[in-house]
């Protein structure tokens, strides 16, 4: 086995990449969720804006719960592969929305 500079540097990055595992764990189990949530706009017009570990926005209606927007986790502005909004015209029939991240329910 070798121990020249490639190794050394395979064994940084190892370490690294362990060192950034703990560190995301220790945070999922400890942060406080959501990290950030506020109303936007007024009135009826008026949604939920939520910020959640791992970095995922939310949009909710405040009135009904329903999640109306969702992003992929890091990309805010980005919406979440698989999301389907809901469609008003469809009622019950199939306007519901697929709920929270990692299919828990929108709160």
């Amino acid at each position: 086995m070798s121990f020249g500079p490639e190794y050394f540097k395979a064994q940084a990055l190892k370490s690294s990449e362990n060192h950034l595992k703990r560190a995301a764990t220790f945070v999922a189990l400890n942060i406080k969720n959501p990290l950030f949530q506020r109303r936007m706009g007024k009135g009826s017009a008026s949604v939920f804006v939520r910020l959640e570990w791992p970095g995922v926005l939310s949009v909710v209606d405040p009135d009904t719960g329903e999640l109306l927007a969702q992003s992929a986790p890091g990309r805010p502005d980005v919406l979440r592969p698989g999301f389907m909004p809901p469609v008003p015209a469809l009622g019950a029939a199939g306007g519901h929305s697929q709920g929270g991240h990692d299919g828990q329910p929108a709160l």
